[in-house]
């Protein structure tokens, strides 16, 4: 299918997602189905004969970003002939080295498609880097509002899309789900999945609702923060030192989480300063302005990266955060500090097992 950067459909009213509770063991019972957590970027996609729209989480518009999923979509509406609301993310297309494998896709690939505006940087980043929209939820089908329905009624329509669409189309993808929470788990810690989700299979779709009815549980250190400032490099460090980050408390204060400088390009280092100098302010945004080993700079909290780390210590600091992304697909506002949900489980498939 040619990458082609058409005209956006005419703008019409989206829900917002639902959002998920984060889960620190496995739900029990049959009214649940498990999922894979992807790592991507999350959007609402609509299609109609007129045209295709990604809109992400803060309403920020994609499809420019992303014309392989664009194109597919368009192509499914046509073939179709309805109009169609579905709920997915966006993922890197990746290819595993062993055989037989499960593919594993990393947001670091992703993200520098994530902010592109050059048409020709976009097509060649298309076709370098492709991407998918694994669609997991239908909130529209033609005529027919789904929102209300349960979860078993949206799978089944959305299952019925894609076999009567015949997709073939690698940049649409349904996305998998399980009875067998367990078995997915432990799939999940074989392929090195930053978690998996679990539905309840009679619950609505909650719109702009962070619900229990939804529950990520993550296997890995993983999370989004809010640069609040960065450090003067040293020694031979071009750009800056460390990237000084936080997230908002119960109270909407500002607080400070830890610094991370690895992780980065040394065109990553250049961009982020660039970045930063842009946002640069006299006044310390955190509640209490953290000790540095270098002279720090202070930013206004507007910037939202994705790092990675060992774990939480006693101090409530990120111990040996990574960078692995810039990412703009949500407010900072939003990004708040999640508690430990199962990534101290070991091996095993369940909490119980664990103990």
């Amino acid at each position: 299918m040619p990458l082609l950067l058409l005209m956006p459909t005419p703008r019409a009213r989206l829900p917002e997602p639902m959002y998920a509770t984060l889960g620190r063991e496995l739900p029990r019972g049959e009214r649940w189905t498990f999922e894979p957590k992807y790592d991507g970027m999350r959007v609402l996609a609509q299609a109609t004969s007129r045209g295709a729209r990604l809109v992400t989480r803060n309403g920020k518009e994609k499809s420019a970003q992303f014309p392989e999923v664009d194109a597919a979509l368009r192509e499914l509406a046509r073939t179709t002939g309805q109009t169609l609301v579905l709920d997915g993310e966006i993922v890197a297309r990746v290819h595993t080295r062993t055989r037989g494998a499960p593919a594993v896709s990393e947001f670091q690939q992703l993200q520098s498609r994530m902010h592109l505006r050059d048409a020709d940087e976009i097509i060649r980043l298309a076709i370098e880097t492709p991407a998918t929209l694994v669609v997991f939820d239908m909130l529209r089908d033609g005529r027919t509002d789904l929102i209300t329905k349960p979860w078993t009624e949206r799978r089944e329509r959305l299952e019925a899309l894609f076999h009567r669409a015949g997709l073939n189309d690698k940049a649409l993808a349904l996305g998998d789900s399980s009875p067998r929470g367990a078995t997915m788990l432990t799939k999940a810690r074989r392929a090195g999945w930053e978690g998996i989700i679990a539905k309840r299979t009679d619950a609505p779709y909650q719109a702009g609702v962070r619900s229990r009815d939804w529950l990520k549980v993550k296997l890995q250190f993983r999370a989004e923060f809010v640069v609040g400032g960065f450090t003067e490099p040293r020694q031979t460090r071009k750009s800056f030192g460390a990237l000084l980050l936080g997230a908002y408390d119960a109270a909407g204060g500002f607080v400070y989480v830890g610094h991370t400088g690895g992780g980065f390009t040394n065109e990553g280092l250049r961009e982020m300063r660039a970045r930063l100098d842009r946002l640069e302010r006299k006044k310390c945004p955190f509640v209490t302005p953290p000790r540095t080993n270098e002279k720090p700079h202070w930013v206004a909290p507007k910037v939202i990266v994705e790092v990675k780390f060992a774990e939480w210590t006693s101090s409530r600091l990120l111990r040996q955060p990574i960078f692995l992304g810039e990412r703009d697909d949500k407010s900072p506002r939003d990004v708040t500090i999640e508690e430990v949900s199962a990534q101290r489980w070991g091996s095993g498939e369940t909490k119980d097992d664990a103990a």
